[in-house]
This record gives C-alpha cells, structure tokens and sequence, in this order.
C-alpha cells in the first residue's frame, strides 16, 4: 500500500497555495471592481499593491523563528 504525502511536503503545498490566494484574490476582486464600475485599470493596480503587501506580510510571518527566543 502506498504512503501518504510527507508531512514536510504537505506543508510546503499549503504555504504555496495560500501564497498565491494572497497574492491573486485582490487582484480578481480588483479586476472585478473595475469592470462592474467602467474605471478600468485603477482597482486592479491597487489590487496588486495590496495583494503584494499581504504576501510580504506573510512570507515574514513564515520565516520568523518558533520556539522560545534565545
């Protein structure tokens, strides 16, 4: 019987799959926006300055160190 995905693996899947949702949900909501008003491309623009600071964010969330500090 074959084994399960490695839990390191499984890690790094969801890291990447929530990394990118940061990053392309503003931008689709944006994107949106400015279709249903007409003012394209002003909201899509925005949407990746903040798309881009929330992955900043969490990728600085990520590799902060755990455990008591020294």
């Amino acid at each position: 019987m074959a084994d399960g995905p490695k839990p390191e693996d499984r890690r790094l899947w969801a890291v990447a799959l929530s990394a990118s949702s940061t990053l392309t949900g503003p931008v689709l909501l944006g994107l949106l926006i400015d279709y249903l008003a007409g003012i394209m491309p002003w909201c899509t623009i925005a949407g990746v300055f903040v798309g881009m600071a929330g992955l900043f964010v969490q990728l600085l969330k990520l590799t902060k160190p755990k455990g008591p500090e020294a």
